[in-house]
């Protein structure tokens, strides 16, 4: 069987991501370390600082770099896996695909918690038509981002679902299983 470009397109695209990733990775928590030791005087205006004064948010924002780093890693060995055709690639996408998509309301929810809400709050307090374009902006950006963020995870499950990627791994075609793993123990199944 030839192997789907899909296969060679999300392989490399897997691998791409995971590097930008990484890459987000380690310059926000660099961001973070400069903006924690700076003195307070010298600390530019920054809403993201003002909501890690928020004990919640702060456990939430950390934890989020320690599991999205876990998930890159997870996303750089899928890509390798799906390059080189074995079932446990497709199974990781797969696996990636439904992380990133509960991850993404999850993070609108956040969102909406802790960015938007205050800012709704603090238009209605006031007739500040800034505070009410931010507020307006924020609802955007948080709709649009978590949108835009949706993409790559639902297409990489629509294309890990195709009969023909499926076929490529050797998942059945009619029953939706994946192929048995053969066991690496040559006396499980001695030759008759």
């Amino acid at each position: 069987m030839q192997r789907p470009t899909a296969v060679t397109v999300f392989g490399i695209l897997n691998l791409i991501f995971a590097g930008l990733g990484l890459c987000g990775v380690v310059l926000g928590v660099f961001a973070l370390v400069i903006m924690a030791n700076l003195p307070e005087g010298e600390m530019p205006p920054n809403t993201q600082l003002e909501l890690l004064k928020n004990p919640t948010y702060k456990a939430y924002s950390f934890a989020m770099i320690g599991v999205n780093s876990i998930a890159t890693i997870v996303l750089a060995i899928a890509g390798i896996g799906l390059l080189k055709l074995r079932p446990w690639g497709r199974s990781l996408s797969i696996g990636y695909g439904a992380y990133a998509i509960i991850m993404q309301l999850v993070g609108l929810v956040v969102s909406f918690l802790f960015v938007v809400r205050p800012m709704m709050d603090a238009a209605e307090q006031g007739n500040d038509p800034q505070a009410q374009a931010q507020m307006i902006g924020g609802v955007v950006g948080a709709v649009f981002g978590g949108c835009f963020g949706l993409i790559y995870p639902v297409l990489l499950l629509i294309f890990m679902f195709r009969s023909n990627v499926k076929a490529a791994f050797g998942a059945r075609t009619g029953d939706g299983y994946m192929m048995d793993i053969p066991d690496d123990n040559p006396y499980a199944n001695p030759p008759s």
